[in-house]
């Protein structure tokens, strides 16, 4: 099934270019696996590709299972559309005379928010709630206790009346050791059944249940924000498919999303292609940004998404620390031990192929990391600039020199010279030469 974005552009539906596997462990970003389907339910699955894709490519679009608005910008992004046509600076003219929790861009938003399933828009019965939670929200843990309450309120009330919406959050994996800084999930759990019969029916343990899901597989939708202000969240979100595709440090793919687009279907998530990508390939995306340090990176890996990281990208930042990646001796070994390097011996310098190796992943940051100053995302080719690609019969036939090395990544540098990227998150377009000139400057 395919559909056409307003501008052009054929994008492939979820479920065309990709299937559900058991993902190998410790299998590195990219690595292929036996082909085996599996249930969708328990940890160690991955999606991979069933189909060859070029850099670019729409590999997924997937609609949200549930939305829920951040309560720190509640008033400026729309409970309907999530969208923020103002960014922070102005509330959004409608807000709800009921609840007095829900804000709106339009009146045809707000109409058509109380007409929808309960668990989506605003409805009557998640009105209700959001009134008597407004009433408690001193017992609830603060901002960030009362924007997870919305979450459970959403995610009782798709129990109760979308038995599809809920079959797709439980198959989403719900790891046990998580727990969210920002309030105490344990009197959450329990002040939450006393907001009514949906919120008891979901129960003390579906809630934690609730929660480990979010934490592990919900996505953050970024708020619209103006010159000098720092990020901030607009929205969580759980995909039913994409909240599978798992972490690289150096990914294979990046998400887009168009919240702030008119009309239907802003709220899709859009899975593109960084490269050329082979049938058989786990998908991998960066949860965090491709240019965090990696000491900083593995932290909050270990605790946000319960899993320490131990890449090959990893290895290599802590065998070559740099000025803002602080690290040490011990660092270095450990890197080395975890790699089974046995016995663990310190050297004056690394070995000539690891440089070439650290090589080659330096130019694929720079290649890839978007230049504006603080953003933070992830440059992608566009999907005219594949097709201009495959007109003017680009050096292709020399690229299966993908090994891993420095002339490897310089002559796929050379081929991608004249390819058009866009940042995933500021929306800079930029071609490849341009980006090469800016680096040599």
């Amino acid at each position: 099934l395919s559909i056409t974005r307003e501008g052009g552009g054929s994008l492939v539906m979820c479920g065309d270019l990709v299937e559900v596997r058991d993902v190998v462990a410790v299998s590195p970003p990219g690595a292929q696996s036996q082909a085996r389907r599996v249930a969708r339910t328990g940890p160690g699955r991955g999606l991979f590709l069933t189909e060859d894709v070029k850099g670019g490519d729409t590999i997924l679009v997937d609609d949200p299972v549930l939305i829920y608005p951040d309560e720190g910008n509640k008033r400026v992004t729309c409970a309907s559309c999530f969208g923020m046509p103002h960014g922070t600076a102005v509330d959004l003219p409608c807000r709800c005379d009921t609840c007095k929790e829900a804000w709106f861009c339009c009146k045809e938003c707000h109409e058509a928010a109380l007409k929808a399933t309960p668990g989506q828009g605003h409805s009557p019965q998640e009105c209700a709630l959001l009134q008597k939670m407004s009433s408690m929200r001193n017992k609830l843990g603060g901002e960030g206790g009362i924007t997870l309450s919305r979450m459970l309120i959403k995610a009782a009330l798709i129990k109760a009346h979308d038995t599809d919406r809920w079959r797709q959050l439980q198959d989403l994996c719900a790891p046990d050791g998580l727990e969210d800084h920002d309030c105490d999930w344990g009197m959450l759990c329990l002040r939450i059944t006393d907001l009514g019969a949906d919120l008891a029916s979901l129960g003390g343990a579906q809630a934690r249940l609730m929660l480990q899901r979010d934490a592990s597989n919900g996505m953050g939708i970024l708020a619209k924000k103006g010159p000098d202000e720092p990020p901030s969240l607009r929205a969580g979100c759980l995909y039913g498919t994409c909240s599978m595709i798992n972490h690289a440090c150096s990914p294979n793919v990046a998400r887009f999303d168009y919240f702030d687009d008119p009309g239907t279907g802003n709220m899709q998530v859009h899975v593109r292609a960084l490269s050329d990508l082979q049938a058989g390939t786990e998908l991998r995306m960066n949860y965090l940004s491709i240019l965090v340090g990696v000491k900083e990176r593995q932290e909050r890996l270990l605790d946000e998404y319960g899993f320490k990281c131990e890449c090959d990208r990893c290895y290599l930042e802590m065998l070559f620390p740099d000025d803002e990646s602080p690290s040490s001796d011990e660092d270095a070994s450990e890197a080395q031990s975890k790699r089974k390097v046995s016995p663990v011996v310190r050297r004056a310098a690394p070995t000539e192929e690891e440089e070439d190796r650290r090589n080659a992943l330096a130019l694929w940051i720079a290649k890839y990391s978007c230049p504006e100053e603080d953003c933070g995302g992830t440059m992608v080719p566009t999907e005219a600039s594949n097709e201009q690609k495959g007109k003017n019969g680009s050096a292709s036939k020399r690229r299966k020199t993908g090994d891993g090395s420095a002339a490897a990544a310089e002559q796929q540098w050379q081929d991608g010279a004249d390819i058009v990227m866009e940042c995933n998150r500021c929306c800079q377009i930029i071609r490849g030469m341009d980006r090469v000139y800016e680096l040599l400057e």
